[in-house]
Order: C-alpha cells, then sequence, then structure tokens
C-alpha cells in the first residue's frame, strides 16, 4: 500500500485470541511448510505524511462476505507480544480449477482477535465469487497450522506489522499493510478501523484482503483508470480512491477483471 495520515476510523468487532502458539521472532515464519511458492514483488512502496482527500464516492457493490462489524472500537494495541496464534481448523478448496493455494491463518497475541474469526473472514473473502477465483487461474484452501501450504495471512499489530514488513523490505510507519514472499502481514489498526471512504468496514476488509494476497499471486500496483471508474483492487485505495469509486473486488461483477495503468515505481 502506499502513504496515509489522517484515516478516520470505522466499526469492527473485537474477540479473544487463544489457539495454537507459534513464535515468529517478530517477523520469522515457522510454520511448516512444502514448497513455498515463488516471491512476486514486495506490496508496499515506503509511506510519507501525505495528507488524504476522502472520496464522497459511494461502494460500486456491496459486499456479503464479511461479517458487519458489532461494536466500536475506540484503541488499537500499539504492539503485541511478536507470537501468533493460528487457526486449527481447514476449509474446503475455493475455485475449481487453477493452481490451488494452501495458506494458514494466525493472529497475533494481543491483537484481541480471535484466530478462528480472522481466518472464517479471511475464507468469505476468497472464497467469493468475485473474488482473484473468478478468474480461473487460481483457487484456494486453507489448512491448519502445521500442514503444508504456500501461502500464511497475518493479523498483526501495527508495531509487529512493521517489523515484520521491514524485514521484507517494506516500509508500513504502523499504518498499512504489506506482503513479501510468502508472507500476507493485514495492520490490525486498518482492520479494525478502515479508512473514512469505505463506509462499511467488512468492504475494506474484502479490499485489503484482496489486494495484499493479489501481491503474492504477483500482480503490481494500478491506478484509477478514469473518473468514476471502479477502483483496481490493485490501487492503493487504503490512501484514496484517484477519482475512482470505491471496489474491493478483483472481478465485481464475477466475470470482469478491473484494472488500470500501472503505478509508477
Amino acid at each position: 500500500m502506499g502513504r496515509p495520515r489522517g484515516l478516520v476510523a470505522a466499526l469492527a468487532v473485537t474477540v479473544v485470541a487463544g489457539v495454537g502458539v507459534i513464535w515468529y521472532g517478530f517477523g520469522t515464519a515457522s510454520v511448516p511448510t512444502a514448497a513455498p511458492s515463488p516471491s512476486p514483488s514486495l506490496s508496499s512502496a515506503a509511506p510519507s505524511t501525505s495528507a488524504l482527500t476522502p472520496s464522497p464516492s459511494p461502494s460500486v457493490v456491496p459486499s456479503s462476505a464479511s461479517p458487519s462489524p458489532a461494536a466500536v472500537v475506540t484503541a488499537v494495541p500499539a504492539r503485541g507480544t511478536g507470537k501468533f496464534d493460528f487457526s486449527t481448523t481447514g476449509a474446503a478448496r475455493v475455485g475449481g480449477a487453477g493452481r490451488l493455494v494452501r495458506y494458514t491463518v494466525g493472529t497475533e497475541q494481543g491483537s484481541g482477535v480471535d484466530p478462528e474469526d480472522f481466518a472464517a473472514a479471511v475464507h468469505a473473502t476468497l472464497a467469493d465469487p468475485r473474488s482473484w477465483i473468478a478468474g480461473g487461474k487460481v483457487s484456494f484452501q486453507r489448512v491448519p497450522a502445521g500442514q503444508p501450504s504456500e501461502l500464511t495471512v497475518h493479523l498483526a499489530t501495527p508495531g509487529t506489522t512493521d517489523t515484520m514488513c521491514a524485514k521484507r523490505g517494506v516500509r508500513t510507519r504502523g499504518e498499512v499493510s504489506c506482503r513479501g514472499g510468502r508472507d500476507v502481514i493485514i495492520n490490525l489498526k486498518r482492520w479494525q478501523l478502515g479508512v473514512a471512504w469505505y463506509p462499511r468496514l467488512a468492504d475494506y476488509r474484502d479490499m485489503v484482503v484482496n489486494h495484499e494476497v493479489g501481491h503474492f499471486l504477483g500482480n503490481g500496483h494500478a491506478v484509477c483508470p478514469r473518473k468514476g471508474a471502479p477502483a483496481p483492487v490493485m490501487a492503493r485505495q487504503t490512501f484514496g480512491l484517484e477519482g475512482c469509486v470505491q471496489n474491493p473486488w478483483p472481478y465485481p461483477d464475477g466475470r470482469t477483471y478491473v484494472t488500470g495503468p500501472a503505478a509508477p515505481r
């Protein structure tokens, strides 16, 4: 992602973390893996303190994949323990064609989010017919911690996100998420607070999972193609919409891939 400041709070759910502890040493994954996937480009550029202007654009498509928030989050812990509790459950394969990506899901101790709840949200996003599976080139299956996998999706506090992402060559400054190698690292702050131009937190969560997993699949950043168009999911929507309309999905109609010109490096 890119360059935030003044991101406005939305709604979120907080629950209690619990099972399958794995020590990450603030960023060095220790989940047993089989054959790690190739490492496409890192997902984030170095953020700055540029001001952001929220877009008044309405949502392109409503999201039914992620649960609606049930409580207002007034504070997000700045840093957790650096240890992750991983989901001990699996889920059915989603997407009937293409390369199979097996993934595990974990939440940092001290984040206040149960790994099974986060795992269910990630699964719901990736299983949606508007996600990456719509292209027919990839399918996903969540597996329990300890089983062979190609991808790990973490939910980490801002401080731990910074540490883990820095080890992967990305500066996040406590604000954004990243991807490096086989690891997707979702910043708890954004997961719980979203951004102002995504009024529905569930839609923002769909977008950030699709965006970072999109980097894992080898997709680079894109920019808004024209005013009023759906924003590409690979656009840096966390920092604004550039005149586009918010869009959490790679294939918002389940068939057509939405993209735009490649973002300048």
